[in-house]
């Protein structure tokens, strides 16, 4: 009850300021605009008070707006962004497979076993590749089995894993910033502006690398002593086993001595063998800080009865070519001649249905188990509903207001990403980025034929996913890492425990980024980060 209360008070209080500005001229909106704005709130509201409910306001939300003659069936299906969720359930498939390859966890446990014992190295390594790997396969999928892999590593050394856990998250977050499918809202940015993966590499990924070392060294400081409990754990335990090893070679040695010369002499090999079947010293992986038996051939389900290495080999290649096809989707577009945007979904469908076709008779329950529907059509009636606001003008009323702050296209873009972040924070940074983006393209229209800054497409990104990191439920990654812990039995990360080390890591990061979109902005020439054309008008 006390949930509906707020959603109440939250819902009136916002149609009761969109009258009062509208009473006092500041904000000319009519009532065809106040009734756009007060639905669409009900999708925020509704997603910050009751999660579990939100699709259901986001099908009630579409309802009202077709009651009130505000979305037509047809401008339903042009707003809902179906290049974006086709793209999705391409790239799902794809992930799903390999997740269910356990590929990530064997590439994962192959790293960590040949770091041997250097602690330090080791977490600042996995660090580096949760953020590589949110930027390939995307940030849910990266932190989960990275996940895996440092709770096993706790759990081996008796150490709360939280810290831990944490520094994983953000560093999905970041680098799921450096590609243009690290996370849905770089999908989003990069078929709605023509902005292709190599871009995103070249202007998005530079800035989320040097967020992380800022992300890397604060979170060290603030978790030092958490560092040095692993370092000491660690340690110890390379210590202790090399002490048994020791101690087993020479006990092997004395056991050699003091067999009969006959039975050494007759068969030295064999005799070595059983001598360490009997002292329990063979095997060569006693170096590895995890062992060869981190994830067992047994937990693997191979494809087709391909041994492991060819699966691997098999998913390696999958994960390629995707990466490949997307790298390379500007250029292809340019060569046949094709619509921005048209080879980047091309190529998730064209990789989904290799998936399928491998996957045979397994290929619908990959479909229904690996692709997250639920979100998917959430994301089509956010998209839709945002289209609404654009139908009805209240996107260029706001972009107006917004170029009469001052200071430049520079201003706004300040304006625009700290915004995004801050949104992102408490709501969806998919819902804030949605709800910004015809808000910039009505900006970029009026300023023409001028042209504007990139810059403005590469804040909104960092605020949509650096900010993220400083709620619980600032992103996907986030939510996910907190339900492991807890389904772990680590129990659960208070709202506060995290927001005490998540506010100053966001915070540093948007001023990392705001210096390096600065700084690239006024390289010289060719070097500098290009400006956009203005938008195509599209009638509606």
């Amino acid at each position: 009850m006390r949930k509906v209360i707020q959603f109440a008070a939250l819902l009136g209080g916002t149609v009761a300021l969109l009258l009062v500005l509208r009473a006092t001229g500041r904000v000319p909106f009519d009532a065809r605009q106040i009734l756009s704005v007060t639905i669409f709130s009900t999708f925020i509201y509704g997603t910050l008070l009751f999660g579990e409910f939100r699709l259901a306001f986001a099908f009630g939300g579409i309802a009202l707006l077709m009651a009130s003659n505000l979305i037509t069936v047809r401008r339903f299906t042009e707003a809902a962004s179906l290049d974006v969720l086709v793209f999705l359930i391409g790239t799902f498939l794809v992930i799903g497979f390999l997740e269910e390859s356990r590929f990530f966890e064997h590439v994962v446990s192959g790293i960590v076993g040949r770091l041997g014992p250097r602690p330090q190295v080791l977490l600042l390594t996995l660090t580096v590749i949760a953020s590589l790997a949110s930027a390939l396969v995307g940030e849910v999928t990266a932190i989960l089995f990275m996940s895996g892999a440092m709770l096993h590593l706790t759990s081996r050394y008796k150490l709360q894993p939280a810290p831990f856990i944490i520094v994983l998250v953000f560093a999905c977050n970041n680098g799921s910033a450096m590609s243009s499918v690290g996370n849905p809202i770089g999908v989003l940015i990069a078929l709605k502006t023509g902005l292709s993966f190599v871009d995103f590499l070249k202007w998005a990924a530079p800035t989320a690398l040097v967020v992380d070392v800022a992300m890397y060294v604060i979170c060290r400081w603030w978790f030092a002593e958490a560092f040095a409990q692993f370092d000491d754990a660690m340690l110890r335990d390379f210590e202790a086993r090399r002490r048994r090893r020791a101690a087993a070679s020479a006990s092997r040695r004395r056991a050699v001595e003091s067999a009969p010369a006959a039975l050494v002499m007759a068969g030295g090999d064999e005799t070595a063998v059983a001598v360490e079947s009997a002292t329990g010293t063979g095997g060569g992986g006693a170096a590895s800080p995890l062992g060869k038996d981190y994830f067992t051939a047994g937990d693997v389900e191979t494809v087709d009865g391909l041994d492991l290495r060819k699966t691997y080999r098999l998913c390696w290649g999958l994960l390629g070519l995707l990466v490949a096809l997307l790298a390379t989707h500007g250029l292809t577009e340019r060569l046949l001649g094709l619509h921005e945007g048209t080879m980047m979904v091309a190529a998730a469908l064209v990789m989904g249905s290799v998936v399928l076709f491998i996957q045979r008779e397994k290929a619908r329950e990959l479909v229904e188990r690996r692709v997250d529907w639920w979100t998917l059509a959430f994301f089509m009636m956010l998209f839709a509903s945002v289209g609404t606001l654009e139908d009805t003008r209240v996107t260029r009323v706001i972009a107006d207001q917004m170029k009469g702050i001052g200071g430049g296209q520079l201003a706004t873009v300040q304006v625009i990403g700290w915004a995004t972040g801050w949104l992102s924070a408490f709501l969806d940074n998919v819902l804030a980025v949605a709800t910004f983006m015809p808000i910039v393209h009505d900006i970029r229209a009026a300023a023409a034929p001028a042209q504007y800054t990139s810059a403005v497409y590469w804040f909104m990104l960092f605020g949509g996913t650096f900010m993220g990191n400083m709620t619980i439920i600032g992103s996907t990654a986030n939510i996910v890492a907190v339900g492991l812990l807890e389904k772990r039995g680590h129990g659960t990360i208070r709202f506060g425990y995290w927001m005490k080390i998540g506010l100053p890591v966001s915070i540093a990061s948007m001023v990392v980024a705001t210096t390096m979109l600065l700084a690239m902005s006024r390289l010289p020439g060719a070097m500098r980060m290009p400006d956009l054309a203005p938008p195509q008008v599209q009638g509606h």
